[in-house]
């Protein structure tokens, strides 16, 4: 296979295998083009670097049936713990999200790639890339590849973005995440922890996985390491109360997650999708479903432009830029938003909030605005409570400092 894409033009390069890349290089070969997945690892959907909590709503968008085998659990609600020990919690009857085994979801989408011709360029690095007037070459250990165009899904240091003039540093969660022999709690619920002792930054989790749990922390701007900040979680969080421990896991997974607003997304034959594009809920760190719309965009704009025989920056800018902007911006501003809102509100103005959410019944907000990927209009609606306006307009003038 190297030697026959070594010697051919291909249509599309899509460098990097995670969901992001898989849907996009299943689109653009479903027409008819030649496209090839270059993937750094032996495997796709190995190393696992995702929860895999995706909302039905997000899946459903983008016409997503992940197999019954991976389908781990379904969520319902939430039950969200403040510093201080209050405890806020959001259950519907509703089924709101699925846990999904990420390897066999990772590898679903693959097996729909194939199956619409796409080609998989395996244990293959990415070196550099270079973009003529001609076409795109990419320069593997060993050899190289021309295209048309190449889309960079390669993650949050992405060597497309690097090599294209596309990459700024973005502001980063670092995270750890154990999968443990245990349970906790219903199986319907996942959990949220907040604090700056337990989670700088960020918030930690757990989440039912089947007969298993999902325990993990985000941090930003602390002095430990995730994995730190995770083992004293487990060991010492009051509402843990030792419970857990991580001498029954199964399995660690630690990563990085952009939290910062896309920027510039497009060159000449150069796009970005996923999280090589910053297509992440910075409240979250949730990112396969909006990363996964960016990457349905970014397909339509290359077949676009296949079509069309302009690769120039100035037409991406239109067909994909103004696409995914008025697509996406407004909810991944949301999420800025709500970021913001948490990281600057101290441990006992966090109390606060909780004690005010409770008494005006926040959880019912919540139930009725149910999509996780699009809080816009969950937050307008919380902005016409006047209590919640006026102590979220306090809290982002002061300082932050604990009162």
């Amino acid at each position: 296979m190297r030697s026959d894409l070594s010697r051919t033009m291909l249509d599309v390069a899509v460098v990097g295998g995670g969901a992001a890349g898989l849907i996009a290089a299943r689109d653009i070969a479903g027409a008819g083009f030649r496209v090839v997945v270059v993937e750094e690892h032996a495997e796709i959907g190995t190393p696992v670097q995702c929860s895999g909590l995706f909302s039905i709503r997000g899946l459903r968008e983008l016409e997503l049936s992940p197999p019954e085998h991976a389908v781990c659990g379904v969520i319902r609600g939430g039950r969200f713990h403040s510093p201080g020990g209050e405890v806020l919690v959001a259950h519907s009857r509703l089924d709101r999200a699925l846990v999904i085994e990420r390897r066999s979801f990772d590898r679903y989408l693959a097996e729909e790639a194939l199956d619409a011709g796409v080609q998989m360029l395996l244990s293959a690095r990415v070196k550099h890339v270079r973009v003529g007037s001609a076409g795109v070459r990419l320069a593997l250990p060993g050899q190289s590849l021309e295209a048309r165009l190449v889309i960079g899904a390669d993650g949050v240091r992405s060597v497309v973005a690097r090599c294209s003039g596309l990459y700024s540093p973005p502001e980063l969660v670092g995270a750890a995440q154990l999968e443990l022999r245990a349970s906790w709690g219903e199986e319907d619920i996942a959990e949220l922890f907040f604090g700056r002792e337990w989670a700088p930054g960020f918030y930690a989790w757990l989440l039912p996985k089947g007969e298993n749990l999902l325990a993990g922390v985000g941090v930003s701007g602390a002095r430990g390491t995730p994995r730190s900040y995770l083992l004293r979680f487990l060991r010492h969080h009051p509402a843990l109360r030792g419970r857990l421990s991580s001498e029954k896991a199964l399995s660690l997974h630690r990563g990085c997650i952009p939290v910062s607003l896309p920027g510039r997304t497009c060159a000449e034959r150069v796009l970005l999708a996923g999280d090589a594009g910053g297509f992440v809920k910075a409240s979250t760190g949730g990112g396969v479903i909006t990363g996964g719309i960016s990457a349905r965009l970014a397909a339509s704009a290359a077949l676009q432009a296949l079509e069309e025989e302009d690769f120039s920056e100035s037409f991406f800018r239109q067909a994909y830029e103004r696409r995914w902007r008025e697509e996406l911006l407004k909810e991944l501003e949301a999420h800025a938003l709500l970021r913001e809102l948490l990281t600057s509100l101290s441990d006992a103005e966090l109390d606060r909030l909780f004690r005010l959410a409770i008494q005006e019944d926040l959880p019912s907000l919540m139930v009725r605005f149910p999509d996780t990927d699009r809080p816009s209009e969950f937050l307008r609606e919380l902005m016409q409570n006047r209590r919640f306006a006026s102590f979220l307009q306090k809290a982002l003038l002061s300082d932050g400092a604990d009162v």
